[in-house]
Parts: C-alpha cells; sequence; structure tokens
C-alpha cells in the first residue's frame, strides 16, 4: 500500500528537517568554538611572543610556560614595537608586514643598539606555496640574516659569503625576493619607529 503524499510530507516535513539539522550543526560548532576559544587564544599568543623571543635573540624553554615566563621576564613592550633584555644590551624588535606571492607575510624583525644590525628575524605568518615559498619558516633561512645589515641581495642558494649577501631560496625566486624587500624596509622602519628618524 503507498503512502499518501500531502502538501506537509512533500514540502513542510523536509524544511523542518533541514531547519532541526542545521541548527544542530550550528549549535555544535558555536560550542566547540566556544569551548576551545580561550585555548585558541593562548596559543596564538604563545605563538606571537615565541616570535618576539627569537627575534630577541633572548633564550628560552620551548613551552607555552617556558615562553611565557621569558616573555615576562625579558621583553617590554612599548608603542609600536619591543625591547629585549640580552647579555649584549638591549635589542629592538618590531612587527614588519608586506606582500609576499600569496598574501601578506608578516615577521618580527629584531636590531642591536644601533638598529641596523639583525638581532633574529621569526616569522610570524605567511601563505606561500608548501615546499617552495613556505622554507622561509626554516631556520637555515632566518638565521642568514642575524648579525647582518639592510640593504640585501639575493645570491643562489648555498653561495652567500658577503656580509650584505643572503641566499635566495632554489625554485621561490619570488618569495625570496619579497622577503628581501620586507627585511630591507625593516631597517627602515626600526629607525622611524624606534629611533624617531
Amino acid at each position: 500500500m503507498k503512502a499518501k503524499r500531502t502538501f506537509y510530507s512533500e514540502r513542510i516535513y523536509p524544511l523542518l528537517f533541514m531547519f532541526a539539522v542545521t541548527f544542530f550543526c550550528i549549535l555544535l560548532t558555536s560550542g566547540l568554538h566556544l569551548a576551545t576559544q580561550d585555548k585558541a587564544i593562548t596559543n596564538e599568543r604563545s605563538f606571537t611572543r615565541r616570535a618576539i623571543l627569537n627575534a630577541g635573540g633572548v633564550d628560552f624553554e620551548n613551552t607555552t610556560e617556558g615562553i611565557e615566563e621569558a616573555y615576562q621576564s625579558k621583553i617590554e613592550e612599548k608603542d609600536g614595537y619591543y625591547v629585549a633584555d640580552s647579555e649584549n644590551g638591549k635589542r629592538y624588535i618590531i612587527p614588519v608586514e608586506g606582500p609576499g606571492l600569496w598574501g601578506a607575510i608578516t615577521i618580527m624583525a629584531g636590531f642591536e643598539e644601533d638598529l641596523s644590525t639583525f638581532s633574529g628575524i621569526a616569522i610570524v605568518s605567511q601563505n606561500e606555496t608548501p615546499g617552495l615559498g613556505a622554507r622561509i619558516e626554516e631556520p637555515w633561512f632566518t638565521e642568514q640574516f642575524r648579525g647582518k645589515q639592510a640593504p640585501f641581495t639575493l645570491v643562489e642558494e648555498g653561495t652567500a659569503d658577503a656580509a650584505t649577501e643572503v641566499d635566495a631560496i632554489t625554485g621561490a625566486t619570488r618569495t625570496s625576493e619579497y622577503f628581501r624587500n620586507l627585511t630591507n624596509r625593516a631597517a627602515d622602519d626600526a629607525k622611524r619607529i624606534i629611533g624617531g628618524e
């Protein structure tokens, strides 16, 4: 025997069912978001603080507690920049953002007291191609700026030997150029933001 088709069973019931499923999914997603929001904020703050510590050349234990302890004891927040206490004196860290190949690249650039010599660079965010441009996050790439002064010139990967040369990433020439431009600009930004020039 065939079930009788009615306006309710063909039109209203499917709408009510979709509404109930959608409402349940929204509640579930919202609940998960609210339940994990504090942890996400803590992780994001910890990631940024780790970048500041790395750029300032500050030693720390790479745990949430270690990062927080080092940040609270060694970093002073100023208007638009950070000051790190190190064995070699004060170091200044500024956030710098610029274009990349697929989106913005944000770094923390650390400088010695002369505001010209890099004490370190740390990536905060980037959207470059994994395995190519995203290699800007690899320690060998960021460490090559430490102790050097801008302006930088790019050379083939593995061949930098002059004080102003930095290795480009093989297969990611455009990202390397964007990063070089960002670091070259960082020195001028540091003098303007911190030195008032």
